[in-house]
């Protein structure tokens, strides 16, 4: 819609530029009379249409069809075509639709000259009667589809803002010309059409064509840098983040009706012989494959993700343990039976674990699905295997460097730095105190936590807090309270907790809305093969509150801090009895 007067003017120019076709243009068009109850009606649903477009909806594929089943609406038109531009430059049918809001054939007859002609000149067509009016070129094969009315108008993203005719160049602040000849970028168009027996195209249905038009163009270039956003550029599967927040949400959904969930992870087995013997460009061609497998076999509900290198992650809406074992099982065959390249042939290892069978969870969903992957690669590789109360006896993940690279590059980065620091931090100190007030410094800053400590465990097994500080590297007094319900159950088990108080974790969330605590991570601290104490941190509600994703890097950190607490307790333990 105009905000001003230049820009109402600029709009009617164009309109007139579209309807002189016609052989009318706005300023010689008689003055009409009382605007009807219909087109109210109509503006008024267009009005909805721009507000819910204007939304962050997330779903490229409904705002297509609320865009699509609008302008149809709205133009009483037979059917309408939304065309995408692809990769290669070239116009697909996206979505097709009739008046009745059913999906019609892509492959229908659609005079693609007038299409072509939308596309080249980034212009508006109007055709508001065929027969009298069609430009040269056009008439035949429109009439022998039997169509009365056409419109098509393009989506476009202009690259700067159009100078009029006689108007200076402007030079902006930062003394950079706008480009008089900035040709428009072209998203795609919206064609629609009526037959012969319906209705023929009038001037406020192009009015209300081209606003709805101009507010879509808006909401699908926020929809593609969204997806963008979201996405791996590689695989074309959803990034890290992404299965992060997704996960959440199926969370959230379960806490709210029940509905289960399962999450597979998935492992190609060979994929470094791969890139060692071929390439990493044809190991990146492998991915990219993966990728294109998975949006094949997957229902449109299941959210695929590049979880980092060569592994993926899965999340099944409303699918029970039976669910997941079935999907499982369809991706790994598959990709058994997929040849990747000349003999190149691969296999996957899948894990999967489902809620509320196996966990409930977020962080507990995917350690236990990635102990399911982890024994399916013991276990021979190229099969599924789901998670049971038997896994436990099996070995934990021997990689180092689980939980601190993510395959986020960013946060990555963020992990190795921290860890180098927090190393050369407590490499210059000889005093185990020292040390560990050093450790839950950088346990609180790695967490965004409000409050941290380390607990250490006597030959009974009890628990003592150590050491406590706070976010501003204070230091609280040791008879502060903390949880002790959640530091006993790590101590017990030697698996890390992420606690927060609406989870039904045994009786923790009581002790913390208690001492009025809103997230908590625990995580074990290990000596070889011992448990030796906790690392530990906590938050009220508020712009510190722990994330849960921050577990693993936790844990991580916890593991290595363990090792550097045990050996400047020994090393005092030397110095005294060298005395």
């Amino acid at each position: 819609m105009a905000q001003t007067d230049d820009e109402l003017q600029q709009v009617i120019a164009r309109l007139d530029r579209i309807l002189a076709a016609g052989g009318t243009t706005l300023a010689a068009r008689p003055e009409s009379g009382p605007i009807s109850t219909d087109l109210l009606e109509r503006w008024r649903k267009l009005c909805e249409t721009s507000a819910l477009l204007n939304t962050i909806r997330n779903d490229f594929e409904s705002v297509l069809e609320t865009v699509l089943d609008t302008a149809i609406s709205l133009t009483r038109a037979q059917r309408g075509i939304v065309f995408l531009k692809n990769e290669d430059g070239g116009l697909d049918v996206r979505i097709a639709r009739d008046h009745k809001g059913i999906a019609i054939d892509a492959n229908l007859d659609v005079p693609r000259s007038i299409v072509d002609q939308v596309v080249e000149t980034a212009e508006p067509l109007f055709l508001p009667s065929i027969a009298d009016r069609a430009p040269a070129g056009l008439s035949a094969s429109v009439r022998n589809l039997g169509l009365l009315s056409a419109m098509c108008v393009p989506l476009t993203s202009f690259a700067s803002p159009p100078r009029r005719e006689g108007e200076p160049e402007r030079v902006s602040d930062e003394r950079r010309r706008y480009n008089e000849n900035a040709k428009d970028v072209l998203l795609g168009c919206i064609y629609l059409d009526s037959d012969a027996n319906t209705y023929s195209f009038r001037e406020e249905d192009l009015y209300l064509f081209l606003t709805l038009a101009n507010h879509a163009t808006t909401a699908l270039l926020k929809e593609r840098l969204y997806r963008q956003a979201i996405t791996d550029p590689l695989t074309r599967l959803f990034n890290r983040g992404h299965f992060e927040r997704s996960l959440r949400d199926a969370r959230r959904r379960f806490e709210t009706s029940r509905s289960p969930y399962s999450l597979i992870m998935l492992d190609l087995d060979g994929f470094k012989q791969v890139n060692d013997t071929r390439g990493h460009l044809m190991g990146d061609a492998v991915l990219r494959e993966v990728g294109q497998l998975l949006h094949k076999v997957m229902r449109q509900d299941d959210l695929c993700f590049r979880y980092g290198g060569d592994e993926v992650a899965v999340i099944l809406n409303d699918t029970d343990e039976e669910g997941a074992i079935i999907a499982g099982e369809k991706i790994r065959a598959a990709v058994a039976d997929h040849e990747f390249g000349e003999e190149i042939r691969l296999s996957a290892s899948l894990g999967t674990a489902s809620c509320p069978a196996h966990a409930t969870s977020a962080a507990d969903l995917v350690r236990k699905s990635d102990q399911a992957l982890y024994r399916a690669k013991q276990l021979g590789r190229n099969r599924l295997e789901t998670w049971s109360t038997e896994l436990p006896a099996i070995a934990p993940r021997e990689d180092r460097l689980a939980g601190i690279m993510t395959g986020n590059f960013a946060r990555d980065y963020t992990n190795v730095a921290l860890l180098v620091e927090t190393f050369d931090a407590i490499s210059k100190t000889q005093d185990v105190r020292e040390l560990m007030t050093l450790a839950v410094d950088q346990a609180i800053e790695a967490s965004e936590a409000e409050r941290g400590a380390i607990m250490l465990a006597d030959e009974s097994g009890s628990l003592s807090t150590i050491v406590a500080r706070g976010r501003g590297h204070e230091i609280l007094e040791l008879k502060e309270r903390f949880s002790r319900s959640v530091p006993e159950r790590v101590m017990r088990s030697g698996e890390p907790l992420f606690v927060i108080t609406s989870d039904d974790v045994e009786d923790t969330s009581d002790s913390m809305r208690e001492l009025g605590l809103r997230t908590l991570l625990c995580a074990p601290l290990w000596s070889d093969n011992t448990r030796i104490g906790v690392l530990y941190v906590d938050a009220k509600k508020g712009d510190n509150e722990v994330r849960e994703t921050s577990l693993p890097f936790f844990t991580a950190l916890a593991r290595h801090i363990g090792l550097a607490v045990e050996n400047a307790r020994l090393r005092a333990r030397l110095q005294l009895e060298g005395r």
